[in-house]
C-alpha cells in the first residue's frame, strides 16, 4: 500500500478521487473569447506575460523563453493526467489575452481556478468572463469544488474572485508564501461524461511495449514513486539535485505537458505494472535538439531496463523520421555513459547546456537495421 507523501495537504487524495472520470472540453467559447489548450504558437505571447515582472510577481517571478515553455508545459500537463487544465484565452483572430483554467499540483489541497492576463488585456472584465466560463463548465461536468489561491496583496485577482462570487477563506502558506483561499460556490449539474478527449500524438505513439516494459502516458498513481526518485540525492546527482514536493509536482506535470505541446516527450516506464522511471524524448527550449533522456529509480537499475527502453524509443523515433538524436550526459556520469554504449551511441564531443558542459552521445538508428523489432505500439487507453 502506498504511503502518503510528506507535505501533501490533508484531503488531497479525496479531491483527486472526486475528479476521476471527469473530462473538461478542449474548447470553450465565451462572448468575446475562445478558450483552448496551450499550443506552441502561443509561446511568443506567453513569453511576454512571463517576462513581465508585475504579471508574475505572485506566481514565481519572471521567466525567459525557455522558462516560459516549461510553465506552459506544466499548465498543459494536467490535460494528460487529469483530463483538465489551463486554457489559453484568444479571440477569433488569434490574439492572445492570457490564461484561465484548472491548476492542481500535489501541494495544492484541491483544484483551483487559476488565471492571468497580459498587461494590455486587463481592465475590461475578460478575466472574470473566462473564470465564469471555466466554473460553469466545471459544474456541468461534475467537479465538486474549486478554489483560487490569491496573495493577500494581489488586489487585481481579488477583484476577479469577488466579481465571480468567490468568498475569502483561511490564510495558508504555500511554498513559503502567504495566500488566501477563495472558495467558488459550486452548483452541481448533471454531468455528461460521454464526451472523450482524444489524445493523439502527431510524432510519437502514446504507448510502446517492449519485451519487459511498458512505456506509457503519465497517470496520477505514478507520482509517489517519481517524487521519491526526484527527492533522492544520489539519483539526482547529475540532474540538478534532489527536488522538493513543490518542485517534483511541477516536474511531474511538465513531463505530461511536453507531450501536449510537442507531440512527444518522456514516457512513464512500468515493469510488471510498477513505475520504474522515465525514458523518452526531452526538448526544453534551451536544448539544441531533442535528446533521448532516461532516468530509472534506484531499485530498477542493473537489470538492463534503461537500455531496453532507450533502444525502443530510438527505434520508434527513427520510424517517425526523428533520426538525428543524441543524449546529453554529464562527463562524470559513468552509468548513463554505459547505457549509451550498450545501445550503440557514440561519443561526439561536448557542448554547453544551461551553463554546464555535457558530453554529446550520438545515437545510430542504423544500428538496429536488420534486427527484429524490439517493440510493439499500443493504442492509447
Amino acid at each position: 500500500m502506498t504511503e502518503p507523501l510528506a507535505g501533501i495537504p490533508a484531503g488531497r487524495a479525496d479531491a483527486e478521487r472526486g475528479l476521476r472520470g471527469i473530462v473538461m472540453p478542449q474548447s470553450i467559447r465565451t462572448r468575446r473569447m475562445i478558450l483552448e489548450p496551450f499550443a506552441m504558437h502561443h509561446l511568443h505571447g506567453f513569453a511576454e506575460f512571463f517576462g513581465d515582472a508585475d504579471s508574475t510577481r505572485h506566481i514565481g517571478g519572471v521567466a525567459d523563453r525557455a522558462g516560459t515553455l516549461d510553465r506552459m508545459a506544466r499548465f498543459s500537463g494536467l490535460w494528460r493526467i487529469y483530463g483538465m487544465g489551463c486554457y489559453a484565452l484568444t479571440d477569433e483572430r488569434g490574439r492572445l489575452y492570457g490564461y484561465a483554467g484548472i491548476w492542481f499540483p500535489h501541494d495544492w489541497p484541491e483544484p483551483e481556478i487559476a488565471y492571468g492576463l497580459l498587461p494590455d488585456a486587463r481592465g475590461d472584465g475578460r478575466a472574470a468572463e473566462a473564470v465564469r466560463a471555466v466554473k460553469s463548465i466545471a459544474e456541468a461536468v461534475g467537479i465538486p469544488s474549486l478554489i483560487s489561491t490569491i496573495a493577500p496583496e494581489n488586489a487585481g485577482s481579488q477583484r476577479v474572485a469577488q466579481a465571480v462570487g468567490a468568498t475569502r477563506g483561511r490564510r495558508v502558506e504555500i511554498n513559503g508564501a502567504a495566500a488566501d483561499i477563495w472558495h467558488h460556490q459550486m452548483s452541481p449539474a448533471a454531468a455528461d461524461r460521454d464526451e472523450e478527449v482524444m489524445l493523439d500524438s502527431s510524432v510519437m505513439p502514446l504507448r510502446i511495449r517492449t519485451r519487459r516494459l511498458l512505456l506509457t502516458q503519465w497517470r496520477p498513481d505514478h507520482f509517489p514513486r517519481l517524487a521519491a526518485h526526484l527527492a533522492d540525492a544520489q539519483s539526482m546527482r547529475f540532474l540538478g539535485g534532489p527536488q522538493s514536493l513543490h518542485t517534483a509536482s511541477r516536474s511531474f506535470i511538465q513531463r505530461a505537458g511536453m507531450w501536449h505541446l510537442r507531440g512527444y516527450g518522456m514516457y512513464a516506464v512500468e515493469h510488471e505494472g510498477r513505475f520504474i522511471g522515465s525514458v523518452g524524448l526531452w526538448h526544453p527550449l534551451n536544448w539544441p535538439c531533442p535528446e533521448i533522456g532516461y532516468s530509472l529509480t534506484a531499485d530498477a537499475r542493473g537489470e538492463g531496463f534503461a537500455a531496453e527502453a532507450v533502444a525502443a524509443v530510438r527505434e520508434v523515433a527513427a520510424e517517425q523520421g526523428l533520426s538525428r538524436l543524441v543524449s546529453f550526459i554529464d562527463p562524470d556520469n559513468a552509468a548513463s555513459q554505459g547505457v549509451a554504449r550498450r545501445v550503440g551511441a557514440v561519443l561526439d564531443g561536448t557542448t554547453s547546456i544551461a551553463g554546464n558542459t555535457v558530453q554529446v552521445w550520438r545515437h545510430q538508428p542504423e544500428a538496429a537495421a536488420g534486427r527484429p523489432r524490439i517493440h510493439e505500439l499500443e493504442p492509447a487507453l
